[in-house]
């Protein structure tokens, strides 16, 4: 995925060989590294989970309606902006998700687990967090076909003069992201070649963008890093960072699946091949859609500089957007957390106050006019859509108090989508198919895409209903909530928020006029 091809220092090439994953004897401040399990002696990872432990393929998972990917929390795979969720990762993994009509669920390890692990218990289905292919893991899972190429460099200070060769390195300590498996390709080389450079791994949370920008703050001696990540870097960067040697030929980057998920293998690297090939040549053939996801992360200096910006990062602000004060003020009068609440804001507008739906629903929370009671002539003001939003909420909520927590968000989501009476179908046509109508997985969310088969609406009371749209709809909301849970507190300091008027919510504003109505 660089942006385009370097040369290999030709000492480099000869150190690291077909040796990709060798000893780790001598590595500095050696930590756990938490994305790959634990160390059996000097030689290899373990992951604490070696094998599949469940089976679960392409089919499983179509029935389930749901593919769960693994991944980290970084500017690259995967992170939160504007209140939607983003990455180059993710969008390339969500455009093969709804590919095949599944909602998307993402899974970022806890500190302590690892991926290789979640992956093969059955926490996720697929890893996408632009690892570069390693024999080390290919014991325990199996790479698809590359989703790109990278080339692994050092990155210096700018004012650091030594030459950019291996011979260069020494006396050199070289921080690596404590997850990338080129920490132990790093140690190797380093042991093979005999020069005296020492080799750390960073703390566990510490991605390798931020590693980047320590060096140019002065604060590190040098990292390693992908090519594409460092000159995406560099676009915001306030110091500028010098690219001492090329560690690696083009190392392709890969997605990676249990090794008893064929199936899925299969259809990933079926999707992947549409998408970007490498030609003779090395040139790279990329598809439309591809490249403009590329683009997006890796070449567009606006588009990087504007994902950088924290008042848009809950991860960098606590915010989520600015209805943040109103939302949380109104959820808390209903007894509701306002993160789900916001989730599902997001989902139903994109925040957007002048949304109309091609039903006619209005507002941030999409509310028909003819069920907004009082509100009905004020939906495009946000305090008063949002008034008329969580009484409907509410309402549902409450009708499900019997429910355990995640089963009664689920159920309350599908019915705010769907509306009580196909909800109430699909839970009749789940007793039929001799399933709990209290339960989501393994029982609505299958029953609810049968409501768009005759076999199974002819006799139900509500009839023709596409189901499945209410399973991604609530998959979609419960992830987003799950990382705003992760990214944001329950309880808010709200003074600073008071400060803009329009986040009052109050007043409509013509501003919103002009404004175009999100994809």
């Amino acid at each position: 995925m660089g942006p385009g091809p370097r040369r290999l220092h030709p000492s480099l090439a000869a150190v690291l060989g077909a040796a990709a994953v060798s000893a780790l004897a001598g590595l500095a401040a050696c930590e756990r590294i938490e994305d790959f399990g634990r160390y059996d002696g000097p030689n290899r990872l373990v992951p604490a989970v070696t094998h599949p432990a469940v089976e679960r393929d392409l089919a499983e998972i179509r029935a389930t309606g749901t593919i769960r990917m693994l991944t980290r929390y970084n500017a690259t795979s995967y992170f939160v902006h504007r209140g939607g969720e983003a990455g180059f990762d993710f969008e390339l993994f969500q455009r093969f998700a709804r590919s095949l009509d599944l909602a998307l669920e993402v899974v970022i390890p806890e500190p302590g687990e690892d991926l290789v692990s979640l992956l093969n218990s059955g926490a996720g289905d697929v890893i996408c967090a632009g690892l570069t292919q390693s024999p080390d893991l290919e014991r325990y899972v199996a790479a698809t076909r590359p989703v790109g190429f990278v080339h692994k460099v050092v990155v210096l200070p700018p004012a650091d003069t030594r030459p950019a060769t291996l011979e260069g390195l020494a006396g050199l300590t070289i921080t690596v992201p404590a997850h990338d498996p080129f920490l132990i390709e790093l140690s190797n080389l380093r042991d093979r070649s005999g020069l005296d450079f020492a080799v750390q791994p960073g703390l566990p949370l510490v991605e390798s963008e931020e590693l980047v920008a320590r060096v140019a703050r002065g604060e590190l001696p040098a990292t390693v890093a992908d090519d594409a990540v460092v000159e995406a870097v560099r676009s915001y960067l306030e110091s500028e960072v010098r690219i001492g040697p090329v560690l690696s030929e083009n190392q392709p980057v890969v997605w990676l699946v249990r090794r008893n998920c064929p199936q899925l293998r299969a259809a990933l690297n079926g999707y992947l091949k549409d998408n970007f090939q490498l030609l003779p040549g090395g040139r790279e053939n990329r598809s439309q859609d591809y490249g403009i996801i590329y683009d997006r992360y890796f070449r567009n200096p606006h588009t990087i500089r504007t994902f950088q910006q924290e008042i848009d990062r809950p991860d960098k602000s606590g915010r989520i957007s600015r209805y943040d004060a109103l939302v949380f003020r109104q959820a808390r009068r209903h007894d509701l957390d306002w993160r789900l609440v916001s989730a599902l804001i997001y989902q139903e507008s994109r925040f957007y106050p002048r949304a109309v739906s091609k039903a006619g629903a209005q507002g941030l929370m999409q509310v028909l006019p003819y069920v907004a009671g009082p509100q009905a002539d004020s939906l495009f003001v946000p305090a008063a859509n949002l008034r008329a939003g969580l009484r409907l909420l509410k309402g549902t909520w409450d009708g499900f108090a019997y429910l355990d927590s995640l089963e009664r968000i689920r159920f309350t989501l599908a019915a705010y989508h769907a509306g009580n009476g196909h909800v109430t179908d699909a839970r009749r046509l789940a007793m039929e198919m001799e399933r709990d109508p209290n339960r989501w997985e393994g029982s609505l969310a299958e029953a609810l895409p049968r409501l768009a088969q005759r076999r199974w609406y002819s006799d139900l009371r509500h009839g023709y209903y596409r189901g499945d749209e209410t399973v991604r709809y609530v998959e979609e909301i419960v992830n987003r909530y799950r990382m705003y849970t992760r990214l944001v507190p329950l309880e808010l300091d709200l003074t600073a928020m008071d400060a803009d008027p329009l986040a009052a919510g109050e007043v409509d504003s013509v501003a919103f006029a002009a404004r175009p109505e999100p994809d």
